[in-house]
C-alpha cells in the first residue's frame, strides 16, 4: 500500500476526534495568552468539527479559520485545521500547526497524534515515533498511537555482520523456462516443475497491508501451505525479515520438497501516469534492488511508513523460482503513458529485447532488464521474470467489449442520454504483449507471461459467444475458452495464471454463466469451483497457477460496496459479508464468537442467558452483534413459531422513516423504520423504506426493440433479474417520514447493460441481496428449529446501511445541499420493533405502542476487532487437487 493510501488513516480521524480534547494538565501548562479567548472561538470551532465529521473539508477549514480569527491560539481550532490540512494533502501546513499546538500544550493527545501522522506522511519515522510515544505516555490506551507505533516497529538496530559475498564462477539459476514449462535444477539435473501456488497477502483483521504478522504466524502458515501440497508461495511486496527466515528454515529442513517463492515488486501508479518519470522510475527500480538483495540475505532496509524493513540475513535465493514485477495497471494509465512517451519504441538490452509494440511494452522490457541486470551483475544469479498482466490489458481482441467511447456513441445513436464522464471503464482498449519480449543468450533463466485471470470479469468473459460455447473435459466453461485462446497466443512460452479463484462472500459483484460468480458462494461451492478452475488451468496448457488467496483480508475493497464503506480506511476493523474481495482465503478470518455453540441447537442455551429486548408470554426477542452481523433470536410463545414474523429497524432517528409495517398491516408504529424484515417458514427478506435504499436499479422502457438474451446463468442468486437496468445512487441519503407501508427490495445491478462493437445489446443482470440465505454459519443467514419454536437471523451490517459498525456509523446525508461525498452520522444503536401473525391475528412489540417502550439495541464501539482463524473447505479441496493433478509436460526439449 502506498504512503498516500496509508495516510488515509489520518483522514479517518473525524470519527475518533469528537473534539480536540485539551488535556487539563496541558491546558494548565499552556501560556496565558492561549487561555485569553477560547470562548470566542468555540462556536466556529464546533462548526468546524461538525463539518469535519461530515467529510466536508472546505466548510471545516472555513470554520476553523474563523475560530482562529476570533482566537488566534485556540487549540481546538488549530488542531482541527491540522487534520483538515492532512485531509487536503497539505502535509507541511499540518506539521506546522501540530508542532505549534504541541509546543503550547505538550499533553494535548489529539495534537500529538496529529503531529505523528503528519511526520509519518512526510516520511520522517523518527519524528513520528517520538510523537506517538509521547501520545501513548499521556494516554496509554490511545489506539491510534498504538497502531502507528506497531507499524513503525522498533528503532533500527545496527546492521548485522555478514560473511563476505562469495560469487560463483559463472551465472547460476535455480529455475528456468523451457518452451511451455518451468524447470528446476535438482541433484538429478533439470526437471519439469508445474506451479501449484498460493498468493500470500498478510494483513490480519484490523491491520493495514503494511502491518505484518509475527514470526510464529509465518512459521505456521508456511507449514500449512506445504501440507496443502502447494509447492510455491507468491508474494507481491517485501515482507519483514522473519518471513524469509521462516521460509529458509522450512526449506533447509525439507530439501526434497521445498516451498518455492515467486516474488513481486509492488508500485502504485506514477504521477500523471508517466512510468518513465525519473523520480518514480528510480524508486521502482530501487525497490527491485531491495528485493534482489533481501532474497540473497544481504539487505538492510530502513523501516519507513508503509513498508517492511529491517536486517535481512536469510539467503532464500536457492528457492526463488521467478519474479513477477508490477501490478494490474489500469488501462487509462497505459493509454496515457503511450500518448505521453511516443518516442519509446522497442528496447534492446543485454538480457531482454522488445520488438515493436507500444511505449508501455518497451518500458516494461526496460524495467525487467533492470532487475535481471542487477542480480546478474551483483550476485551472478538469475531466475525467470515476467510482468503482471490481466485480461483488461491482454493482447487478444474481444468483440463484445466495446470501449467507453464506442459504447457512448452507440447509446447516443439510440437517443439515450450519456453522462459526460461515464462510470464504465475500458477493458479492451489497449494491450500488453509478452510475446514481444525475447531473452538474449545472456539470460538463460528465461521469460514467461503472467496473468491475473478470474472467470467472471471483464464482461467479455461472460458475453463472448465463443467462450459461451467452450467446453473443458468437465463441461461448459467460458473460463476454459479464454484460457485456451490466451495460451494459443503465447504458444512458445510458459503462461502462469498467477491469480485466480472465487470468493465465499454472501454478496456478489459480477455474475458468470457457469455460476462462478464474483461472490455469492457457500464455502462448499467455493471449494468445488476453485478445484475445477485449477484443473482447467492445467488442461489449457498453462505452466501453473497460484490460487488467490491464503487468508481473508478485511481491508480489501470491491467496486460494488466501496462507496458505502465509510471511512474507507476503517473497513479493516469489520468484516463486510457483502464485499467479495474480503473472502478469498484458504483461511477464513471470522469475527470473534458472540453466541457460543456450533449449531443453533447448541446456541439456544447461550441465547437464553442474554437479556431480552422484549420478553412476554407471546414471544421473546434477543439481539447480539459482532464484527460482521446484527444477530437476532426469536422464541415463539408456547414453543411454536408464528406463521409470519416482522422485524423493524430504526437505525437513525425515531421521527424519520416509515411508520407502518410493509403492506400497512397493523396500526401506526411508535417510531419510523428505515428497514423491515419479513420471515416465514420458507423465506427471510429484508426490505428498505425507499428513502433509505442506497441503490436504485431503474429500467429504461423507452428504447424500442429488445436486447439480446443474457447468457444463461447457472446457480442464479436469489431474486435474479435482467433487462435494460441502470445502477444509480439514491441521493440524497435522507430518511423521510411517511406512513405508506411501501418498502423496496434491495436489488443490486452486478453486470451492467453493455453493447458489443457490432451494436449487439446485452441486458444488465443483478439479484436481490435482501433475500437472506437459509442455513447457519458460516454460509447461511437464518435458520429455524420449529420443534423448539426458535429462529435465528444474522443481518450483514451493510444491509442496514451501516458504513462502519465499529463506530456505529450509518449512511445519511446532511440537510441542505447534497455534498459530493456521502454523508454519515453516528448513532446510539438500533431501535427494534417486532410483530407476529398467526392466522389473521397480529401481535406487536412493544405492546404499548409507545416510543418510550421501543427497545434500543446498542453495542460497544471498537478499535481492535475480535477475530478467529479457521481453515475453509477450499483448503482440503486444493490439497486434494494439488496431490492428484499431474499436468502433462507439453513441449520439453531444447531451448
Amino acid at each position: 500500500m502506498s504512503r498516500k493510501q496509508l495516510a488515509t488513516f489520518a483522514f479517518a480521524m473525524g470519527g475518533a476526534l469528537m473534539a480536540a480534547t485539551i488535556d487539563p494538565a496541558g491546558a494548565d501548562a499552556a501560556p496565558a495568552a492561549a487561555q485569553e479567548c477560547p470562548a470566542a472561538g468555540n462556536p466556529a470551532a464546533d462548526r468546524g468539527w461538525t463539518a469535519y465529521r461530515a467529510n466536508d473539508m472546505a466548510a471545516a477549514r472555513t470554520a476553523f479559520e474563523a475560530a482562529l480569527r476570533a482566537c488566534p491560539r485556540h487549540e481546538g481550532a488549530r488542531t482541527g485545521l491540522g487534520y483538515v490540512a492532512l485531509r487536503q494533502d497539505r502535509t507541511s501546513e499540518a506539521r506546522r500547526l501540530f508542532d505549534a499546538v504541541v509546543a503550547d500544550a505538550p499533553r494535548n493527545v489529539d495534537a500529538l497524534v496529529g503531529q505523528g501522522m503528519a511526520a509519518w506522511r512526510a516520511d520522517d519515522p523518527q519524528a513520528a515515533r517520538t510523537a506517538f510515544t509521547r501520545a501513548q505516555q499521556v494516554d496509554p490506551g490511545n489506539a491510534e498511537a498504538r497502531d502507528f507505533l506497531a507499524r513503525l516497529g522498533p528503532p533500527p538496530a545496527a546492521a548485522p555482520t555478514r560473511p563476505p559475498l562469495a560469487l560463483p564462477a559463472e551465472v547460476t539459476y535455480p529455475a528456468r523456462t523451457n518452451r511451455d514449462r518451468f524447470e528446476v535444477r535438482t541433484a538429478r539435473g533439470w526437471e519439469p516443475f508445474y506451479i501449484k501456488g498460493v498468493n500470500l497477502g498478510a494483513a490480519l483483521p484490523g491491520r493495514h497491508p503494511s502491518q505484518f504478522p509475527d514470526s510464529a504466524t509465518y512459521v505456521r502458515w508456511i507449514e500449512q501451505m506445504a501440507a496443502m501440497e502447494a509447492n510455491t508461495v507468491r508474494v507481491y511486496t517485501i515482507h519483514p525479515p522473519h518471513f524469509y527466515g521462516a521460509l529458509y528454515d522450512w526449506n533447509r529442513r525439507h530439501p526434497d520438497a521445498p516451498l518455492w517463492i515467486i516474488h513481486g515488486v509492488w508500485a502504485e501508479l506514477p504521477p500523471e501516469n508517466d512510468f518513465a518519470d525519473p523520480r518514480w522510475e528510480g524508486e521502482f527500480f530501487r525497490e527491485m534492488r531491495h528485493v534482489v538483495d533481501l532474497l540473497h540475505g544481504r539487505a538492510d532496509i530502513p523501516v519507513i511508513p508503509g513498508r517492511a524493513g529491517g536486517a535481512y540475513t536469510a539467503d532464500v535465493s536457492p528457492w526463488v523460482l521467478a519474479y513477477i514485477i508490477g501490478r494490474e495497471w489500469e488501462s487509462h494509465s497505459v493509454v496515457t503513458f503511450n500518448r505521453r512517451r511516443p518516442e519509446l519504441q522497442g528496447f534492446r538490452g543485454r538480457f531482454l529485447t522488445v520488438q515493436g509494440g507500444t511505449p508501455m511494452d518497451a518500458w516494461l522490457g526496460k524495467a525487467s532488464e533492470h532487475m535481471v541486470a542487477y542480480e546478474t551483475d551483483t550476485y551472478r544469479a538469475q531466475r525467470p521474470i515476467a510482468y503482471t498482466n490481466w485480461p483488461t490489458l491482454d493482447p487478444l481482441s474481444h468483440p463484445t467489449e466495446s470501449t467507453v467511447a464506442e459504447e457512448s456513441e452507440i447509446r447516443r445513436s439510440l437517443g439515450e442520454q450519456v453522462p459526460a464522464q461515464p462510470a464504465a471503464e475500458d477493458n479492451d482498449d489497449i494491450g500488453l504483449d509478452a510475446n514481444l519480449v525475447t531473452p538474449t543468450d545472456a539470460f538463460p533463466a528465461g521469460w514467461f507471461a503472467s496473468y491475473h485471470a478470474y472467470p467472471y470479469y471483464p464482461d467479455f468473459m461472460v458475453l463472448d459467444p465463443g467462450y459461451n460455447q467452450a467446453r473443458s473435459s468437465e463441461g461448459p466453461s467460458n473460463y476454459f475458452g479464454y484460457l485456451v485462446e490466451l495460451k494459443r497466443h503465447h504458444d512458445h512460452m510458459p503462461v502462469v495464471i498467477s491469480e485466480y479463484g472465487v470468493p465465499a462472500s454472501i454478496g456478489s459483484a459480477h455474475l458468470q454463466p457457469q455460476g462462478w460468480h464474483h461472490g455469492g458462494h457457500s464455502e462448499a461451492r467455493m471449494a468445488q469451483i476453485n478445484a475445477r478452475l485449477t484443473r482447467e488451468i492445467a488442461e489449457a496448457g498453462m505452466a501453473g497457477g497460484a490460487i488467490f488467496a491464503w487468508i481473508d483480508e478485511w481491508f480489501k475493497k470491491n467496486w460494488i460496496v466501496i462507496d458505502f464503506e465509510i471511512p474507507q480506511d476503517r473497513n479493516r476493523l469489520w468484516y463486510n459479508r457483502l464485499d467479495a474481495e474480503q473472502h478469498y482465503g484458504m483461511l477464513a478470518m471470522d469475527p470473534g464468537e458472540v453466541v457460543a455453540g456450533a449449531t443453533l441447537r447448541d446456541r439456544v442455551a447461550s441465547w437464553r442467558r442474554m437479556p431480552a429486548l422484549y420478553g412476554t408470554p407471546q414471544g421473546t426477542l434477543r439481539a447480539a452483534s459482532d464484527e460482521a452481523y446484527l444477530w437476532l433470536f426469536f422464541e415463539g410463545a408456547g414453543g411454536r413459531l408464528p406463521e409470519e414474523l416482522l422485524l423493524g429497524f430504526d437505525v437513525l432517528k425515531p421521527e424519520a422513516g416509515d411508520f407502518r409495517w410493509p403492506g400497512r398491516v397493523g396500526g401506526r408504529l411508535p417510531v419510523g423504520l428505515e428497514f423491515a424484515l419479513r420471515a416465514t417458514a420458507n423465506e427471510v427478506r429484508l426490505m428498505a423504506d425507499p428513502s433509505s435504499n442506497p441503490l436504485r436499479t431503474d429500467e429504461n422502457q423507452s428504447i424500442p426493440g429488445q436486447p439480446a438474451a443474457a447468457p444463461a446463468i447457472a446457480d442464479p442468486l436469489p431474486g435474479y433479474f435482467e433487462g435494460r437496468f441502470q445502477r444509480r445512487f439514491n441521493r440524497p441519503y435522507r430518511s423521510q417520514a411517511n406512513e405508506d407501508g411501501v418498502y423496496d427490495s434491495l436489488r443490486v445491478l452486478t453486470n451492467n447493460r453493455r453493447f458489443a462493437r457490432d451494436r449487439t445489446e446485452y441486458p444488465g443482470m443483478g439479484y436481490d441481496r435482501g433475500i437472506l440465505w437459509p442455513g447457519g454459519p458460516p454460509d447461511g443467514l437464518w435458520e429455524r428449529l420449529p420443534e423448539a419454536g426458535v429462529m435465528e437471523i444474522r443481518i450483514p451490517w451493510m444491509l442496514l446501511n451501516f458504513t462502519d459498525p465499529s463506530e456505529r456509523r450509518v449512511l445519511q446525508d446532511p440537510e441542505g445541499a447534497v455534498p459530493a461525498a456521502f454523508g454519515t452520522v453516528t448513532v446510539d444503536g438500533i431501535r427494534i420493533l417486532a410483530a407476529a401473525r398467526d392466522g389473521s391475528a397480529w401481535r406487536q412489540w412493544p405492546a404499548s405502542g409507545r416510543e418510550a417502550d421501543v427497545a434500543l439495541f446498542t453495542w460497544d464501539t471498537w478499535e481492535e476487532p475480535r477475530w478467529r482463524e479457521r481453515v475453509r473447505p477450499v483448503y482440503d479441496a486444493m490439497r486434494e487437487v494439488y496431490r492428484t493433478m499431474n499436468p502433462p509436460v507439453l513441449r520439453g526439449g531444447g531451448r
